[in-house]
């Protein structure tokens, strides 16, 4: 075991420089196994701080001008438009008015350019004693024509609601179909 040991230090011309070999070398791997990622990460750290730094600054230059924007906003009122929806005073349908309903909404549909297809309400609404009727409309025409017809159906007073709209583009038709389920208020 002497003669391996004495051929180790055999490189070493002392023993001294040896043991500070060994010392540099602990020191390198502890500075490069804890203190420089340490530092990379401050270094990582002090650049976001910057960053926000800057962003603070840019914000506190922009400040004034979003406060004054804020007030003028606030200070605009939107002006009435012509376009705005009426709601009418809610009624009912008589049993009268329930017998000529279809008529009616045929009607409606030809002041706008549409073709009603179909118009059917539902039997069982009918029966019922909720004071509901459930329409289904079936019509053929443009869009925009369809956006006049739900205006319309809008100011009828006793619309309550539109469960579906379906538009649809089907093949060898002219325009769109679509398909509306409205609910009327009615008469028990």
């Amino acid at each position: 075991m002497r003669l391996r040991r004495k051929s180790f230090l055999a490189l070493f011309p002392e023993r001294r420089l040896f043991f500070m070999a060994v010392c540099l070398g602990g020191i390198m791997g502890f500075y490069l196994l804890s203190i420089l990622p340490h530092q990379q990460a401050a270094d990582q750290m002090e650049h976001q701080i910057d960053a926000l730094k800057k962003q603070i600054d840019e914000q506190r230059l922009l400040a004034p001008i979003y406060s004054r924007f804020t007030q003028l906003m606030g200070e605009i009122q939107p002006a009435p438009t012509g376009g705005d929806l009426s709601f009418p005073a809610r009624e009912r349908l008589s049993p009268e008015q329930v017998a000529g309903i279809e008529p009616l909404f045929r009607q409606l549909a030809d002041q706008n350019q549409l073709r009603a297809r179909r118009i059917g309400s539902d039997l069982n609404s009918m029966i019922s004693e909720a004071g509901e009727l459930k329409l289904s409309l079936e019509m053929m025409g443009t869009y925009s024509n369809l956006r006049a017809f739900m205006l319309k159906l809008g100011e009828l007073p006793y619309l309550t609601h539109v469960e579906r709209i379906a538009i649809r583009r089907e093949s060898g038709i002219q325009g769109l179909l679509m398909e509306l389920d409205i609910w009327l208020a009615r008469q028990s």
